[in-house]
């Protein structure tokens, strides 16, 4: 980043984007007492500066995919970064951070089923050299999700 600073339009445009990622710019602009061109503007710039991405997300659970599963990972501390990448290469993997405490990265792995989340730490995983140990929780129902943030 560019040390891009947002002030209070950009977060205000942040914020509304959050509740309808689909908003129109007029309305945004109507909202804040901006011009149209100079919402879009914003907008074009904060997406540029890697400020915000507008995606849609699909509820796994809803399309097919019923097993999802936070996977923990200790590895070789020199192959961290190696081993994040290469996960973050996998179709079923969702999410991958490095982390501190009992894991050196967590995932998140989102499958058709509890046999091909079996496929995936047997197989899938043990295909990586420097995973030494995994532990796995299955989500059985998610209670909140939110990628909202107050800007």
């Amino acid at each position: 980043m560019s040390g891009f600073v947002l002030d209070q339009f950009d977060r205000e445009i942040i914020s509304l984007l959050q509740q309808d990622g689909r908003m129109p710019f007029l309305t945004i602009a109507n909202e804040l007492g901006l011009a149209e061109g100079t919402v879009r503007r914003r907008v074009s710039k904060l997406m540029d500066e890697g400020l915000l991405k507008i995606v849609g997300i699909a509820n796994p659970f809803k399309v097919g995919l019923q097993t999802v599963a936070i996977v923990g990972l200790k590895v070789d501390r020199g192959q961290l970064q190696p081993i994040a990448t290469r996960l973050a290469e996998l179709t079923e993997v969702r999410y991958v951070a490095l982390s501190t405490g009992n894991y050196d990265l967590v995932i998140e792995v989102v499958v058709g089923s509890n046999d091909e989340l079996l496929t995936f730490l047997v197989d899938t995983l043990r295909d990586i050299p420097g995973i030494n140990n995994t532990g796995t929780s299955v989500v059985l129902k998610v209670a909140k999700e939110n990628l909202a943030w107050e800007a």
